[in-house]
């Protein structure tokens, strides 16, 4: 705590004092050759530093120099760059030419530094803030989703604030971390979920999100995703997966601005599963009777929880809210045997989002800041669920004399939230609970009369007539009622850097970055629950410092450019977690605290720490700027490795190539060729190198009421190394037509190896596995980007981009003689392995059995015969694509994008369950529960062969009968592969209709601008193997097991309106 409040501390009152720095201001004005009109938005920079401003709309920029600062740069998109020497001059005015030969286009690369794309020797791609927010999503990450060729971004539209599953360029590590690394202004953001194991496999829990969410996307300049080592291996040992740079917005000398932002957004029931409306609850077609004070009822079958029961034809009969004599409207009435008005589609609510931003930037003689607040109110679809997010922000830059400077920022968030849903095959999951265990026939406008006067549950399915107890479910109002999980995290993250110019080209810089968040999780179930009461606490604390320092040098000959600089890194990580759990049930209802629990409460707390030194550097060589080469290295000695092996060297080398230099060909605006190398890393946790002694915390369970200790399962590893990941690109940039066409093509292939694994060992051995450093994973693949401007004149432009990317995975083996290794199962009958020549991810589970001729074979009893476990597929994609279409009219703005996934599998619990109990309308169609069922197939005898194949002879058509219940049952007990599904898509992913306010109109309101837009996200998606299931629902958390849907809700669409007032 000390430590936390120390940096804190030092954050601020560096912040504070860099506001009495003094500077010398250059302003002027840029404007276009050709015609004179001011140019916003160029790029103005101070060579040779980080110093940097853009023009405002009249073209007219503000910068603060030292007097060792020589030149200043001018770059904008289409236009030729050009350098200026300052001299003692505090005005200077430009004029830049269109030019078909350059590209000057400046972005942010690894460490925060700004780079020429043009020499950058690898693939990285930008996407501005205002594409990110246009369909103002909560989660910025998730506007990343078919924008960027190679990025796999999964997210569930429906789960409240969830996490955002980012991968690029593939799977890598087995078992280990596959998300990129996520920098915001230099820090680098802890991006981990507390999901349950449970959780993140589709068997129930609540997603609690990630960093995505804490992140202000108001805020966003512009999100820069270094997609390879090449590009990233300046991070080292948590670069291996690639990074996600966000850039944050600035104050900007010389240009004082307030900006509000307010907007409301609506959230609905998209892709849902369509449940049967013709039979209700039951287990077969008849009623039971039950005599009750002399007079015989016909009753609802209410202990169970399926519907396979009588057809909905309008009999008088008991339901399950007949039997409270404190209800007199409803006490022993019998009511109408039919489907109901009020149906399943009746308990979800609208969402409504409220977003609320305002940012001021104010620039002074010595400072520019810039502070920005924000809210999020939102409920979800599911009732009585909500989720706020509140965040501050405040940046700050400055110099203290003409050699010195200093800039920072800090930020707080706060993110509430109130019983968010669980998702997957869980107690308390609407999903599981509703479209694959359930009544069809019930009225959910009476559900909501969910206790009796005495507060015990009331529910639909009831031990029996005369007794309410749960028998398998809760009443679903009384899950979201009662049954409430509530969390807060509070989050500060902030940097600080000093800046000293020793000399014209050389200056030193140190930077402190800090990450700190607490998070608190209650969850409780009430007594009367069907699952034992409980009630537990969470903490979890984060804190992660880095202290770094750095030189850089940059000197340009007539010829030849150098740009180059060295750093050290130190970083400290602690996480801390502690949690108090009641044990044997609650004894007073309603009270929620450990000490009313039945046993001694469960404790538990863990705490862990990690510390990395590191040394980096880069040198990068031009020659007339039209050849490039970098040379990057950085070498990293990690404390959760061993002593005596803790040291690893991760290099890089790239280069770059325009070629246009020496084509002359009106056509071709821009060329550039480049390749780069790398080496990059992936250490481990804590404590995975020495066996240790576990509290009996982890069992529940103690000796004579005594704790005691028990030996790890999994024996460590002394000796264990980081993961490896070895790549290499080549790329082709060009620009065609006056940069009306642009198109930027990748070719990347990357090999991990010495991937950490556990692998199981002889039960003699006291252990069941062993952490090591075993086998080899290749990805190979490429990226396209395609930007097309067919149409551009006064008053029209249309402007078109595609893009599109291919990932082959390879897992090349595992430890020796190991061919598979279980990474994970779903809550039944499916399991995700990785096999060797396979790619990653494999579900495993049986298949049907073929004759010679392709024919399913039928068993006696009238059902497909299943095989043994084998591969049914992997969850990877063929390929991802994105298509987004930009029109722009006067003052009218429309966007839509389009997000592709081909290829990959998923299994769905619900399918499989729903089709079970008799709830999905496919069991009730067609006459099905009238005719029966005779499947397509023949009826033989299946001989197994030692090679695992099958011979099946004396074969004939299958005549069989069965009925539905057995038929659809067969779905669970039946082969897996029915309840496997491409999960192939084409969606509406966003859509927007923007509308600026004409100056004339704004001018009169003392405004400098106002814009108003609609849009929408996920209104429309097609190509869907299933159209119960959206296949992004088989995600769960962010972590590797993924391609399993155990339950979780129903995929949502949303849309709103929005407000921006630039003063």
């Amino acid at each position: 705590m000390k430590q936390r409040l120390l940096s804190i501390l030092v954050l601020c009152t560096l912040l504070v004092g860099a506001s009495y720095a003094q500077n010398r201001q250059v302003t002027g004005k840029v404007t276009s050759a050709n015609d004179g009109s001011p140019i916003a938005g160029v790029s103005v920079t101070v060579v040779g530093s980080t110093t940097a401003t853009q023009t405002d709309d009249a073209g007219n920029y503000s910068l603060a120099i030292s007097s060792t600062d020589k030149e200043l740069s001018f770059s904008y998109i289409g236009y030729a760059s050009q350098r200026v020497a300052i001299g003692s001059r505090s005005s200077i005015n430009v004029q830049l030419v269109s030019d078909d030969e350059t590209l000057d286009e400046v972005v942010v690369t690894a460490l925060g530094i700004s780079r020429e794309k043009k020499s950058l020797g690898y693939a990285s791609q930008e996407v501005k803030g205002d594409v990110l927010t246009a369909a103002r999503g909560g989660n910025a990450l998730q506007s990343l989703s078919g924008n960027v060729a190679g990025a796999v971004v999964n997210a569930p539209s429906s789960s409240l604030g969830g996490s955002t599953r980012i991968v690029l360029r593939g799977i890598g590590s087995l078992t280990g971390e596959n998300k990129p690394l996520i920098v915001v202004d230099g820090i680098p953001m802890d991006n981990s979920n507390y999901n349950s194991a449970n959780a993140e496999r589709g068997a129930g829990g609540r997603d609690y999100g990630d960093a995505g969410f804490d992140i202000n996307p108001d805020d966003i300049e512009s999100v820069n995703v270094l997609k390879g080592g090449p590009a990233s291996a300046l991070y080292g040992a948590r670069a291996s997966n690639g990074v996600v740079l966000i850039k944050t917005k600035k104050a900007k000398l010389g240009r004082d601005e307030i900006i509000f932002n307010t907007g409301v957004g609506f959230e609905n029931l998209g892709i849902t599963p369509q449940l049967q409306k013709l039979y209700g609850a039951g287990f077969g077609p008849d009623f039971a009777t039950q005599v009750i004070d002399g007079k015989e009822y016909k009753l609802v079958n209410y202990t169970a929880d399926e519907s396979w029961g009588p057809k909905l034809d309008g009999q008088q009969v008991l339901h399950w809210d007949a039997f409270d004599p404190n209800d007199t409207q409803n006490y022993m009435k019998t009511r109408a045997w039919e489907y109901p008005k009020n149906d399943y589609k009746t308990f979800f609510n609208t969402g409504v989002a409220y977003n609320n931003a305002i940012s001021l930037a104010k620039s002074y003689e010595n400072t520019a800041a810039r502070l920005s607040l924000s809210n999020v109110s939102q409920s979800g679809i599911v009732p009585n669920t909500e989720l706020k997010r509140t965040t501050a922000a405040l940046s700050i830059d400055n110099k203290f004399s003409d050699k010195f400077s200093a800039r920072g920022t800090i930020n707080y968030v706060r993110t509430n939230g109130f019983n968010r849903p669980e998702q997957g095959y869980g107690d308390a999951s609407i999903g599981q609970k509703m479209f694959q265990w359930g009544q069809t026939q019930l009225d959910y406008s009476r559900l909501k009369n969910y206790k009796t006067i005495n507060g015990e549950q009331k529910t639909w399915n009831r031990t029996s007539w005369d007794d309410g107890t749960p028998k398998y479910s809760d009443n679903y109002f009384w899950i979201i009622n009662e049954n409430i999980a509530t969390d807060q995290r509070d989050r500060f993250y902030g940097n600080v850097e000093l800046r000293y110019d020793i000399m014209p080209g050389l200056y030193a810089m140190t930077n402190v970055y800090g990450d700190n968040y607490t998070l608190k999780i209650n969850d409780r179930i009430a007594i009367g629950s069907q699952a034992e009461s409980f009630f537990a606490e969470n903490i979890r604390e984060f804190m992660e410092m880095n202290y770094e320092g750095r030189v850089h040098y940059d000197k340009k000959w007539d010829s030849f450019s150098l740009n180059a600089f060295a750093g050290i890194n130190r970083r400290n990580t602690t996480r801390f977690a502690s949690s108090a759990s009641t044990s044997g049930g609650l004894i007073v209802p309603e009270l929620y605290t450990t000490n009313n629990s039945v046993n001694a409460a469960t404790l538990n707390t863990v705490l862990s720490k990690k510390r990395v030194n590191s040394v980096f550097g880069n040198f990068s060589f031009g020659y007339q700027d039209f050849l490039y080469a970098d040379f990057g290295w950085r070498n990293d000695w990690s404390s959760t490795l061993p002593a005596d092996n803790n040291s690893y060297f991760y290099p890089s080398v790239t280069g770059s190539f325009v070629f246009t230099r020496f084509v002359d060909a009106d056509w071709l605006s821009f060329g550039k060729l480049r390749a780069g190398w790398s080496q990059v890393g992936n250490d481990t946790d804590p404590y995975r190198l020495v066996d240790v002694y576990l509290n009996n915390i982890y069992t529940n369970t103690a000796y004579l009421d005594n704790p005691y200790f028990l030996k790890g399962l999994s024996k460590l590893n002394p000796e264990l190394r980081p993961e490896t990941k070895r790549s290499y690109e080549f790329g082709l940039e060009t620009q065609l037509f006056k940069n009306r066409v642009s198109l930027d093509i990748t070719y990347y292939n990357e090999e991990t190896t010495d991937l950490i694994m556990p692998v199981s060992i002889g039960a003699e051995t006291g252990y069941s596995s062993k952490i090591l450093n075993a086998g080899r994973t290749v990805n190979k693949g490429i990226e396209a980007m395609l930007t097309l401007v067919p149409v551009r004149n006064d008053n029209f432009e249309w402007s078109t981009s595609l893009n599109f990317a291919r990932n082959r995975n390879k897992v090349v083996e595992l430890f020796e003689g190991l061919q598979s290794l279980t990474l994970g199962t779903a809550p039944f009958k499916a399991s995700l392995v990785a096999m060797v020549g396979q790619p990653y991810g494999q579900i495993y589970g049986s298949d049907f059995i073929y004759d010679d001729q392709g024919n399913k074979v039928v068993g006696a009893n009238g059902l497909y015969v299943s095989s043994d476990v084998k591969n049914l597929g992997s969850i990877l994609p063929d390929y991802n694509a994105g298509w987004r279409n930009n029109f722009s009219y006067k003052n009218f703005n429309l966007s839509a994008l389009i997000d592709i996934q081909k290829g990959g599998k998923f299994f769905s619990v619900s399918h499989m369950f729903g089709n079970y109990t008799g709830v999905l309308e496919a069991t009730a169609a067609d006459g099905v529960r009238e005719s029966g069922v005779t499947v397509d197939g023949v009826t033989g005898t299946v001989k197994r062969n030692p090679d695992g194949t099958y011979t099946v002879t004396n074969t004939a058509e299958n005549t069989r009968n069965v009925t539905a219940e057995q038929y659809f049952g067969h779905y669970y007990a039946g082969p897996t592969i029915q309840n496997v599904f491409d999960a192939d898509y084409v969606k509406l992913r966003e859509i927007t209709f923007g509308y600026t306010l004409p100056s004339s109109f704004v001018n009169k309101l003392r405004l400098k601008g106002a814009t108003i837009s609609a849009y929408g996200r996920n209104l429309a998606a097609w190509g869907l193997a299933n159209k119960n299931f959206d296949p992004e629902m088989a995600t769960t958390g962010s972590g590797n097991i993924q391609g399993f849907e155990g339950g979780n809700l129903p995929a949502s669409k949303s849309y709103g309106l929005n407000l921006k007032l630039q003063f």
